[in-house]
């Protein structure tokens, strides 16, 4: 049964016995898609299912289709799980109720909320804000908190069956995720896009809008992956109703434009989720919380049931998946750790939603950097993930630029904290306290260890500049914020090896950090030089 919905030229309703027919057969689809989901629920749920739903772009509150689509996967699963919606400014998972289940962890539904940053007009480029979502939704599936008093799987990836579904910018989305995914060797069952629409200055060209997102990429990661759009071809009033576009390596779904504008939604953009959630939702007149699919839609957009199609190819649905080129394996380091480190164009992606928090972003010669002053003190990095490191020999290191604007004395320092969302207060680093007057007008290398306790899990992380009881009298500029894998721990210099010169460096700066510099040679993050440290370094003394 093709996907692609065909022209009937009888007016929507006429009663014939083809139209009986029609609804015979689309009754026993129906039957015969319940049975295989049925099946199908139990075979996924022995290991667990994730589903996540996000949405496109969007300038105010967003949740009644999403909501449906996600209520209407857990009830196809039979209702043996729960759906969750992602909160933003808490970066925790909250059980929404009003979706039924039983609240076990066997089939997972995520509604990912990131409407504050899809519809955000910045005070400089809306620069890579959806690769910062796909960032903080990775981090989120990794390592998943939840509100008081609720339970479900910390790690929503691994070990589960994930299939992930984006509308227009929310394609672009969950792509990003999965190539962070695939770069962590984690797979994803399914990616589904539905009329995925990058806002690149392709697409939306008529209106000079360029917000830097990638197109969507099916990534090697992912064992099936399918794509319904449409388009409408253009001129200034059909650009407003968004093209979808087709994608490589997937199991291209083009709909008919005119049987889309027959009903529902006054933009086909938005016709083709509804078209997914009738896919999902097999009742006879189903609503989506927006719109409701009529007995005309029913014959006209799927005119030989829908009960074979969309989300019946999903592992809950339980459908036979044709056979696809393989997805595109993502160049290595091709997704930062730290999304946007170096504030891109004067971006503030990554720095300001998700629990970021942006400071003043300024411009030198063509680069752009962090500023912090007594008007803005703080800068929050959103929602990340700090992974595990790879081998015993490598620690994660956070390296930065740092400079001091003005010549005058101070007594200010900047600090360096993470934070999980259950924490009371920040976890500061140790050793990242730097004394603003120790540092130099030009921009200096600055770095810290990510503490062991925070290896594969999420946090925040927060630079603050503090004044004390003073006040803060000082500006700090900050740039190129990365987080990577070192090499061998004791390898202070960096030539490969560990030698007398690193030993010197240890005897060095033995006992506690000094506040104004950074200490390398503290490879357990303590704050001081001591017997444990020296250990560390003979213990890999030599060449690897």
């Amino acid at each position: 049964m093709d996907d692609r919905m065909t022209y009937d030229a009888r007016p929507p309703g006429t009663r014939t016995p083809g139209t009986r027919t029609r609804r015979r057969a689309f009754a026993a689809c129906l039957a015969l898609a319940s049975s295989l989901a049925v099946a199908a629920a139990a075979r996924a749920a022995a290991i667990g299912t994730t589903t996540v739903v996000t949405h496109g772009f969007q300038s105010g509150e967003k949740g009644a289709w999403v909501e449906a689509t996600a209520k209407s996967v857990l009830a196809r699963a039979g209702g043996d799980g729960a759906v969750y919606r992602y909160d933003g400014a808490t970066r925790v998972l909250t059980r929404v109720p009003e979706a039924g289940g039983n609240g076990s962890s066997a089939n997972v539904v995520v509604i990912f909320n990131w409407n504050e940053d899809s519809g955000f007009i910045d005070e400089g480029p809306n620069w890579n804000y959806a690769q910062a979502a796909g960032d903080v939704m990775q981090a989120m599936l990794r390592d998943a908190a939840y509100a008081a008093g609720e339970e479900g799987p910390s790690d929503l990836v691994s070990g589960r069956v994930v299939h992930l579904i984006g509308h227009s910018r929310g394609a672009v989305v969950i792509s990003e995720a999965v190539r962070r995914l695939a770069l962590a060797g984690l797979p994803v069952d399914q990616m589904t896009t539905l009329d995925p629409h990058p806002v690149n200055g392709t697409l939306d060209a008529r209106y000079d809008l360029n917000w830097g997102d990638p197109v969507p990429v099916r990534w090697s990661n992912v064992a099936w992956a399918d794509n319904v759009w449409r388009a409408d071809g253009g001129g200034i009033l059909n650009g407003l109703d968004f093209d979808g576009m087709p994608l490589a390596n997937t199991f291209d779904v083009p709909l008919s434009e005119s049987l889309l504008n027959c009903c529902a939604y006054s933009f086909s953009h938005s016709d083709v989720h509804l078209w997914y959630f009738g896919t999902i939702d097999l009742a006879p007149n189903p609503s989506n919380g927006e719109q409701t699919i009529t007995n005309t839609m029913r014959n006209s957009w799927w005119p030989g049931g829908a009960a074979l199609l969309g989300f019946h190819r999903s592992a809950i649905g339980g459908g036979t998946r044709p056979a696809i080129p393989p997805g595109v394996a993502p160049p290595a380091g091709s997704a930062p750790l730290l999304e946007n480190g170096g504030f891109v164009a004067g971006s503030r992606a990554g720095w300001a939603f998700h629990g970021g928090v942006g400071a003043t972003v300024g411009s030198e010669g063509g680069n752009s950097f962090a500023r912090l002053n007594a008007t803005r003190s703080v800068l929050v990095h959103n929602l990340m993930h700090f992974p595990v490191p790879t081998a015993p020999s490598t620690s994660l290191r956070l390296g930065f630029l740092a400079r001091r604007a003005g010549s005058s004395a101070t007594n200010d320092v900047l600090r360096i904290f993470l934070e999980r969302a259950e924490d009371e207060a920040p976890t500061p680093i140790p050793g990242a306290v730097w004394g603003v007057s120790g540092l130099g007008g030009g921009f200096g290398a600055g770095e810290a260890l990510i503490p062991s306790e925070f290896h594969g899990r999420t946090a925040l992380l927060r630079i603050e500049l503090d004044g004390g009881p003073d006040g803060i009298n000082s500006t700090v500029e900050l740039d190129e914020f990365v987080l990577e894998m070192t090499g061998m721990i004791g390898d202070i210099d960096g030539n490969g090896q560990i030698d007398g010169t690193d030993l010197s460096i240890l005897l060095g700066t033995w006992g506690d950090c000094p506040s104004k510099a950074p200490c390398p040679a503290d490879f357990d993050g303590n704050g001081q030089v001591d017997g444990t440290d020296l250990s560390t370094l003979l213990g890999g003394w030599g060449t690897p």
